[in-house]
């Protein structure tokens, strides 16, 4: 790895009299890239000869795939992966640009990779023969996938999928290049598909080992599912704020916040670039939390299928969420797209609410127009989507893993669980919709939104009858009957304004945490307890909204 040296480049230091925005223009593409500890930088050069991927431990932007990961998940509990693909001196066919950015992806975050997939499959996987059960449907899936790509080659969705699948087979290729020059032991096939199937395999696995419906008396809140998120409109529509909080065990708490700038030339794509919260080894967002390039915010929470008779339509003749996700993401310019196209084979696992925001739509001051927000929402066998920019224009769109439409809510089984074990299982009366109905009001600017999405007063709220996951942002391991290390371990928020400038704001459980996103650099403040460090540190991705 290229590992960059304590001191800062005397051309970023020098007192010569020169633009901010050239000095830092200078310390970003700069032909000797220097900075300070912890970023690890390569550069991934194809050669057509061997049809192979020749990677260096330098910044070039000759290269076809060149960018760096900042390695500061022990300083502020994230790292950072920036990545540009495609626009390197040779042409290459967008394939080969999604294999080269994933193949740098793996060589650059492999340890990590590693280390999540040890964190995570004891987690998901508790006997051998589920093992194996797990490891055939992925297999049958992956091949019933490359199959279709081949053979609807000339069709724009399967095309992306195509650039989807491409992009895993450069970060296994990545990984194992990464493995085989430290003398360990390489990740396999399944292990990658494991980590990016994470939030599949939460549907997968109990279709997998069919039982009657679990016994009602044994639910708990934290089996209602995983995550908040609220986009917020002020009364004016001075400003529009969104954001979402992560809910799942702390197991899964190595982060990587990812900058990707792919250049893909396909007239059915809409987004290439991209910055979204992520994890080692996923290609995907997971929580969700994307601001695409296309102008779209995605976010997203997960809705539990407790009508255990629909997990029996889960087949591997299907596209997962993970994939369609991405699909979604590259193709669609509006929120109805995006739902259209996310629709398409569906595998019944990971079953979610979308939230799909078109900042193209948002007129500050002014309106939000129609088909501003989309809400999808899936389940095996059907996906359900609406516009639902007349209730943001009230003021606010909540999501709590509880489904909103009523098909998806009815089907899913909440109404037994309303009539069993009361009105927490409400998409009205919910704990957290009373919580966000109540305090919503009180977001008045990124603080204040930040707050709600960090609440949690479970002694004193009457909302939360004493259940530390009765609210906005859980902590089950404070719960006095039944502890487990899970809960809400981050939230990221960022509002209109901000992406007007190019900017991106997250804060983290146990630091501050500002990704201020400029379009040639970008400046962490890191702030822990009474100590408040500076960091700088190379961005390679240009503004979103430039």
């Amino acid at each position: 790895m290229g590992k960059v040296p304590l001191s800062l480049p005397s051309h970023l230091l020098s007192t010569t009299t020169v633009s901010s925005e050239e000095r830092w223009r200078r310390w970003c593409l700069g032909p000797q890239v220097d900075a300070i500890i912890g970023v690890y930088y390569a550069t991934a050069y194809w050669m057509p000869t061997e049809k192979t991927i020749q990677v260096k431990n330098v910044l070039d932007r000759k290269g076809d795939a060149y960018g760096f990961y900042n390695n500061s998940v022990k300083t502020t509990g994230w790292g950072i992966l920036e990545i540009k693909a495609g626009y390197g001196s040779q042409s290459l066919s967008n394939e080969i640009i999604m294999f080269a950015a994933g193949f740098l992806e793996g060589y650059l975050t492999a340890p990590h990779m590693d280390d999540h997939f040890t964190n995570l499959y004891p987690q998901l996987i508790k006997k051998r023969s589920m093992l194996n059960k797990v490891q055939d449907f992925l297999t049958k899936q992956d091949q019933w996938t490359r199959e279709n790509i081949k053979y609807y080659k000339s069709d724009p969705f399967w095309r992306h999928a195509d650039y989807v699948m491409a992009q895993m087979d450069g970060l296994f290729a990545g990984a194992t290049k990464r493995a085989v020059l430290e003398g360990k032991k390489p990740m396999t096939l399944f292990q990658i598909q494991f980590l990016n199937a994470i939030g599949d395999l939460l549907d997968l696995i109990p279709s997998l080992s069919p039982t009657k419906n679990s016994s009602l008396k044994f639910f708990k809140r934290w089996d209602m599912g995983h995550c908040s998120a609220l986009i917020k409109v002020l009364p004016g529509f001075e400003n529009i704020f969104f954001a979402h909080s992560s809910w799942y065990t702390y197991a899964a708490m190595l982060r990587i916040y990812k900058h990707w700038d792919f250049n893909i030339v396909d007239k059915d794509t809409s987004s290439s670039r991209l910055s979204f919260s992520s994890y080692p080894g996923f290609l995907e967002s997971l929580d969700d939390f994307y601001l695409l390039s296309s102008g779209l915010v995605l976010l997203q929470t997960t809705n539990s299928v407790y009508n255990k008779t629909l997990l029996q339509h889960v087949v591997p003749q299907s596209l997962l969420a993970w994939q369609r996700v991405r699909v979604a993401s590259m193709m669609a310019n509006n929120g109805k797209q995006w739902a259209e196209v996310f629709s398409k084979y569906n595998s019944g696992t990971y079953n979610n609410q979308y939230m799909v925001l078109d900042l193209k739509k948002v007129n500050l001051n002014h309106s939000l127009d129609e088909g501003t927000l989309y809400i999808v929402e899936q389940i095996p066998t059907y996906v359900e989507y609406s516009e639902q920019t007349a209730v943001l224009r009230r003021g606010y769109w909540p999501s709590y893993n509880i489904p909103f439409h009523e098909k998806v809510y009815n089907w899913s089984g909440y109404p037994i669980l309303v009539k069993k074990l009361g009105l927490d299982y409400s998409y009205d009366l919910a704990s957290r919709a009373k919580i966000f109905r109540r305090d919503q009001g009180k977001v008045t600017d990124m603080e204040s939104m930040k707050y709600i999405m960090r609440y949690n007063n479970y002694k004193q709220d009457p909302y939360s009858k004493g259940d530390p996951c009765n609210t906005i942002c859980c902590r089950e391991d404070l719960n006095s009957h039944s502890p487990s290390p899970g809960g809400c371990y981050d939230t990221k928020s960022t509002q209109r304004e901000l992406l007007e400038l190019g900017r991106n704001q997250a804060k983290l459980s146990s630091a501050k945490f500002y990704l201020f996103e400029e379009t040639r650099a970008c400046q962490f403040f890191i702030k822990k307890g009474s100590v408040e460090a500076h960091i700088l540190k190379i961005s390679l991705l240009l503004s979103h909204f430039e």
